[in-house]
């Protein structure tokens, strides 16, 4: 079992995890139909998956009669954060600077997050100085 109690998530879980937290508490049918836009998943596909991410502990099921509703219970940041951090622990053996500059060569990132970048920086700066000092 992976860090922080949930098993890691599929390439194909990622997909479906994405829209239940994206759509809040939903049928499999409206699940299914939001998936229909990008993969050609069967209905029976989408409900197996969605079973096994509830079964994973990432969402709550409720049956109302035929109907099964939908709703993640694990924050996407929570699932996110620990992606990354296996990432950089697994690939880039716990140095974060690789990551980093292929971010910011690649052009992708937007002026927001630039600024939001230089941000943090400017702050772990500040608070390694402040370290130094005492």
């Amino acid at each position: 079992m992976a860090v922080g109690r949930f098993p890691d998530l599929s390439k194909t879980e990622w997909s479906v995890m994405n829209i239940c937290w994206e759509s809040g508490r939903s049928t499999a049918r409206q699940i299914h139909d939001r998936t229909k836009r990008k993969k050609k998943w069967e209905y029976q596909t989408v409900k197996t998956m969605l079973d096994r991410l509830a079964n994973k502990g990432y969402l709550r099921k409720e049956n109302l009669g035929p109907l099964c509703l939908y709703e993640a219970i694990v924050p996407r940041s929570r699932v996110v954060a620990r992606a990354i951090d296996a990432f950089v622990g697994n690939i880039l053996d716990n140095t974060i600077a690789p990551l980093f500059v292929h971010l910011a060569r690649s052009k992708k990132l937007k002026e927001d997050e630039i600024t939001t970048l230089r941000q943090i920086l400017e702050k772990q700066k500040g608070e390694k100085g402040s370290e130094r000092n005492h």
